[in-house]
């Protein structure tokens, strides 16, 4: 199934085109995370005020494209049909339940809702949470996610570490001109990341020279050896060639859990430390130490 997203949104800076669609994101959160989704969708669309609200809301919901007045106007009837299930039941429902028997029962739009949840949904949070570009995760959302390890690894009592890295002078490629140059640099230093990192590790890109790990179950002699390692792909793919021409080079840092830290704010502010002074000791270095 197609997921919808709104129209690209080109710039110049950074480097690369990137499509994302924050509102399918809020929508996403809204009706997962509150008890009154129907009250608070309508707080939700006020806030955005963004013209296809609704729209995008029975999509993400059913999987139906609609314009936005017939979205609107199928949203109404909706709320009406949740009101009186909800009275006939004597409980509350989820929105999400009252949509798909809507659907079934009364449109008989939906033949296999179990398939919308499942893979609909997942596929809408994941384009949300994503770089279009790279594919991996969005800085943004790196502090929620080391905050999960972090509990995650308390309850089990697990190392972990995060790898904060920075190729530097990638900006004055583009500046220079060289733009299609420092977009090939950004998508194969990309694949060099997901190439490298083991299944359950996760990656993010944070600007357009910024990227971070996090290495779950992993202790900091680990972590060291996988970063030489990723310094090593990467000079060998990139600062071997591009780099000797462009003047680029990498400064990382690196912190683990929970020797550097408890908690995830402590984490991210150290291992974005441990990144400056690697970079303020000269080009290539890695610093694990503060």
């Amino acid at each position: 199934m197609k997921i919808f997203i709104s129209g690209a949104r080109y710039y110049s800076s950074p480097l690369v085109t990137e499509t994302e669609d924050q509102t399918m994101l809020e929508i996403y959160k809204t009706i997962m995370n509150n008890a009154n989704q129907v009250k608070e969708v309508h707080t939700l669309a006020r806030r955005l005020k963004d013209p296809k609200f609704f729209q995008k809301l029975i999509f993400l919901l059913t999987g139906i494209q609609l314009d936005e007045d017939t979205a609107r106007a199928m949203w109404d009837e909706i709320e009406k049909y949740h009101k009186d299930v909800t009275n006939a039941l004597g409980r509350k429902i989820h929105i999400s339940a009252t949509v798909v028997d809507y659907m079934l029962r009364v449109k008989h739009y939906l033949r296999n809702p179990s398939a919308i949840e499942l893979i609909l949904t997942e596929k809408i949070e994941n384009s949300a949470l994503q770089d279009f570009f790279t594919g991996l995760y969005k800085g943004s959302f790196f502090e929620e996610f080391v905050r999960k390890e972090v509990n995650r690894s308390k309850r089990h009592n697990h190392q972990f570490s995060l790898v904060l890295f920075q190729v530097n002078g990638l900006e004055n490629v583009s500046i220079s001109g060289n733009t299609s140059v420092a977009t090939k640099i950004l998508a194969d230093i990309g694949s060099i990341v997901k190439y490298s990192k083991r299944a359950e590790d996760i990656g993010f890109r944070f600007s357009v020279s910024k990227f971070g790990l996090i290495l779950p179950q992993t202790d900091k002699k680990g972590a060291i050896l996988f970063s030489r390692r990723l310094i090593t792909d990467i000079d060998n793919a990139i600062l071997s060639t591009s780099g000797l021409v462009f003047g680029l080079s990498l400064s990382l840092g690196l912190q683990t859990f929970p020797e550097d830290g408890d908690d995830a704010k402590t984490l991210v502010s150290n291992v974005e430390k441990a990144c400056y002074k690697a970079k303020v000791m000269g080009p290539n270095k890695m610093v694990y130490e503060l």
